[in-house]
């Protein structure tokens, strides 16, 4: 039987190296593939990881006892992964339910078990990937707004951009800690299931192969984000925080990580979770991509 297990830090070096594999193969752009997703959110979402074969094996136990897979990622056979999973679900006496599968994973599932998986979008959970080139340079019609609130900026303030490293990290603390209290309260620092993520990916920032940044406001730090690649194609945002009350920051830190990024094609910036301005701030910035999430449940 199968033993799915929370991520430690040491997984890194088996994960990736299945991920690599497969990149080489065919380069993904989504957060399934992210090991410092499954990592920093192992607790929120109940994320656990198993090794099968040359696969990565994804579930996610939530506290209603509910179970979700994501598709399996790697080489070989992709059948007998599935399979593995099916059987897994037998044993522990749960329903077979997949959980953030893009459309042409749907169609391999509905291959597999010959059209008895039925699917639904999940709206919530569907990710904005960019071209890094428009992130960047802001170019177009559509981000003429975008272009306005980066001038804003720069006109307004003394500021500095920084890439994070051993010196500055402790910058991106202080913007979050600071961002978290701002927007949930006074108990938000300890509670707040984000901002414990963000230290996480502070304090294991170089073993995670992490790329972040920071802004300076009159040599106080106002704005962070941190992220890492998840292949040749595609780099994605874990984090992005801007204090309040500075017009154009948050267009700022974006534009400005992103010219870091040029390697990569794409940046993917996550979902908005239904929230309705997070919706609204990333549908804005004109996604290239909305790359649909699936649920899809065995139907006998």
């Amino acid at each position: 039987m199968l033993e799915f297990k929370k991520a430690r830090l040491d997984d890194i070096d088996w994960y990736r190296e299945i991920a690599d594999k497969a990149n080489r193969k065919s380069p993904r752009i989504d957060l399934d593939a992210s090991f410092g997703a499954c990592y920093l959110w192992s607790d929120f979402y109940g994320t656990r990881i198993c090794r099968f074969e040359d696969f990565i094996l994804k579930g996610y136990f939530n506290s209603d006892k509910s179970v979700s897979f994501s598709f399996p990622y790697g080489t070989g056979d992709i059948e007998k992964a599935v399979r593995a999973i099916e059987g897994y679900c037998s044993s522990a006496g749960v329903p077979l339910v997949w959980g953030g599968v893009t459309a042409r994973q749907a169609e391999i599932l509905n291959e597999i078990y010959k059209g008895k998986i039925k699917f639904r979008e999940d709206r919530d959970y569907a990710e904005y990937i960019y071209e890094t080139e428009k992130l960047s340079t802001l170019s177009g019609r559509n981000l003429h707004s975008k272009r306005n609130h980066l001038n804003r900026f720069e006109a307004s303030y003394s500021y500095s951009f920084e890439m994070i490293n051993s010196e500055n990290r402790k910058c991106a603390i202080e913007v979050a800690e600071k961002w978290c209290k701002d927007t949930h309260g006074s108990e938000a620092e300890s509670l707040d299931s984000e901002c414990c993520a963000i230290h996480r990916a502070v304090k294991d920032f170089d073993r995670l192969g992490f790329k972040g940044a920071i802004i300076k406001i009159d040599g106080k730090p106002a704005a962070m984000t941190i992220g890492e690649e998840i292949s040749s194609l595609a780099f994605v945002t874990h984090f992005e925080k801007a204090l309040y009350g500075y017009d154009g920051l948050y267009a700022a830190i974006n534009c400005y990580f992103a010219r870091q990024l040029g390697q990569y094609k794409y940046i993917n910036r996550e979902e908005d979770m239904g929230l309705e301005g997070l919706r609204k701030a990333k549908l804005s910035y004109k996604p290239a991509i909305l790359l649909e999430q699936l649920v899809g449940v065995y139907d006998d």
